[in-house]
């Protein structure tokens, strides 16, 4: 009986840490490192337990959307009301310490996997952030060094981006150089959805290698993508802005388009790319 009674106990407990969290941070970044001005957009956290998506906050919306729809059986979905700048979704299976990005480049989802992971070094140094105790940790990540403020009041071991690891949420994290800020904003206990975002979607699955060439090349040359999507005798012609992908008027719109986003992040988050 008292085994039993540990059992239940125990469960008890991880049913209650098992809470679905939803937080907001501020991130703020130079678009390159000699700015004095820092670009901004508000970012959530989605978080489980188990799993969390971090986003831009319109894209989450968004997303929240797609997924109510298409829950209903609506195929045909109608554009973002608002346009993110942050433009990945990060996936991280917090159990297994596997992140994954998700990329939506015209009409694909790219998702790549990714097995590096933050290495934290935990300080002594405590301060308070949004009413909570945090205390100090550093981590060199992706080419750069970062600080963190974490607090062990919220028992959930994740934070903004790809950052994850610590007894405790990231509260604020930067670089060492001040270029980009997540800092937290707002945090509630809500069960979002966003699990069918990518229903009828094309996904693509690379490696982290096939990822960073791919990427590598696209910021150059963002158009080349619509190569081979116009074959003849196919039975749909593809279109951007309505013009055919063929067209010289829609890949220079499209390349304009994109390179005003891609120049949002000259100055990239990680130096190195993950791996």
């Amino acid at each position: 009986m008292k085994k039993l009674f540990l059992i239940m106990a125990i469960a008890f407990n991880c049913i209650a840490l098992a809470q679905d969290y939803k937080i907001i941070y501020e991130f703020k970044w130079k678009t390159e490192p000699h700015d004095s001005n820092y670009n901004y957009e508000l970012t959530t956290l989605l978080n489980n337990g188990k799993d969390s998506y971090f986003e831009a906050l319109s894209k989450f919306k968004y997303d929240s959307l797609k997924t109510d729809m298409r829950n209903k059986g609506f195929r045909n979905l109608p554009g973002p009301k608002e346009i993110w700048k942050f433009q990945s979704l990060i996936k991280k299976d917090l159990q297994n310490q596997i992140v994954r990005s998700e990329n939506e480049i015209f009409d694909k989802v790219y998702v790549t996997k990714f097995e590096s992971q933050p290495k934290w070094k935990i300080f002594e140094d405590k301060n308070k952030i949004f009413e909570y105790n945090v205390q100090k940790a550093e981590t060199l990540f992706g080419g750069r060094k970062w600080v963190a403020w974490f607090t062990n009041e919220i028992p959930i071991n994740d934070g903004p981006y790809k950052f994850f690891g610590l007894p405790g949420l990231i509260l604020k994290i930067t670089d060492s150089d001040e270029n980009f800020i997540f800092e937290i904003k707002g945090l509630t206990k809500d069960k979002s959805d966003i699990s069918k975002r990518n229903r009828n979607s094309s996904i693509i699955n690379l490696t982290s290698k096939q990822w960073n060439a791919f990427w590598e090349k696209y910021q150059n040359d963002p158009s080349n993508i619509f190569q081979n999507l116009n074959e003849p005798g196919a039975s749909y012609s593809y279109v951007y802005n309505g013009k055919n992908v063929n067209s010289k008027e829609a890949k220079e719109s499209y390349n304009k388009a994109e390179k005003e986003k891609i120049n949002l992040f000259k100055n990239p988050i990680e130096l190195k790319p993950s791996e």
